[in-house]
């Protein structure tokens, strides 16, 4: 197989490497590569020191790798010098660069679980079978489901009107990340969806996240914020708005659904979620010709 037709995958991991084990299974059959990256020292982006072990960790690889595409990947990701989002920008590209120019590039969180991404894969494929650095640089971007807490019968997770979802650039043809998966390559809005289990953790591991993740310097006030999460339930979830704790207005409301399971959560969320963005929504987001006259008319505002 040629290297520009290749599916390469790449998740950064770290103390949470055990939601590979959900996250991993959904795409192995479909990907041809997949790149585990780790920072050598055991730390996290803003430089704390986290818990790993090894040794359960290499068993587990050995036992699902069936097909040898797992690649292990340590190098070090938490220079002092850089902030968490610089290290953050620094360990994606350079995860990518330990694949190899060629091919779809995708990086996947190990708290992001795909509904579909066989059928994400023949999207990919339909756009460019085999992309090459000589093809025009771009980005495909699926909508995010945030899950923000597990409860004892399902999941608090974000709801949004109108189709207009939290959406995050997966896929590329040009690794070349400057801020997280983002980049300034054009964006291409797909149609497939992805459960992000962004804070639907238990309370040591979340508090670890609120102060290891590369936008963490970003709070106001963390401790106000995680004292809020801590009190949510299922039922007054509904009245809690703008949640998000960088951008509020990102995550507009809350819901609550029922599911003990990932599995059993896609399927009962399909009741309460239309997991499908109009074709004519994505025609005119993914227009190159419509997005510059966006641009010019921004500028004349």
């Amino acid at each position: 197989m040629s290297k520009n037709s290749l599916i390469k995958v790449g998740f950064c991991v770290s103390y949470d490497w055990e939601l590979l084990k959900k996250s991993i299974p959904r795409i192995y059959e479909t990907a041809d590569v997949i790149c585990l990256s780790i920072d050598r020292n055991r730390r996290s982006w803003s430089g704390l020191p986290y818990e790993f072990d090894d040794t359960i960790f290499n068993k587990w690889i050995e036992e699902i790798d069936v097909s040898n595409k797992i690649r292990i990947y340590e190098d070090d990701f938490s220079l002092k010098a850089l902030s968490p989002i610089e290290n953050d920008n620094r360990q994606r590209n350079l995860m990518a660069k330990f694949m190899g120019e060629g091919g779809w590039h995708i990086q996947i969180d190990s708290d992001e679980y795909f509904i579909d991404f066989k059928a994400f894969v023949r999207y990919l494929r339909q756009i460019c079978q085999s992309p090459s650095p000589i093809h025009k640089p771009y980005n495909v971007c699926c909508n995010w489901v945030p899950l923000i807490k597990k409860l004892n019968n399902g999941y608090v997770y974000v709801e949004f009107k109108n189709n207009n979802h939290e959406v995050m650039p997966f896929a590329t043809n040009r690794p070349e990340y400057t801020n997280a998966r983002r980049n300034g390559h054009f964006n291409v809005i797909s149609n497939f969806f992805v459960l992000h289990e962004t804070w639907a953790r238990g309370e040591e591991q979340l508090w670890q996240k609120i102060n290891s993740w590369g936008h963490h310097t970003d709070f106001a006030n963390k401790q106000s914020y995680f004292n809020l999460w801590k009190a949510i339930d299922a039922y007054n979830c509904q009245y809690i708005t703008n949640f998000h704790p960088i951008k509020p207005e990102v995550w507009p409301s809350l819901a609550f659904c029922e599911g003990n399971t990932i599995d059993e959560l896609i399927q009962n969320m399909r009741g309460k979620i239309n997991f499908n963005i109009p074709a004519s929504k994505r025609y005119f987001t993914n227009s190159r010709n419509f997005a510059r006259l966006r641009t010019l008319m921004r500028k004349f505002k």
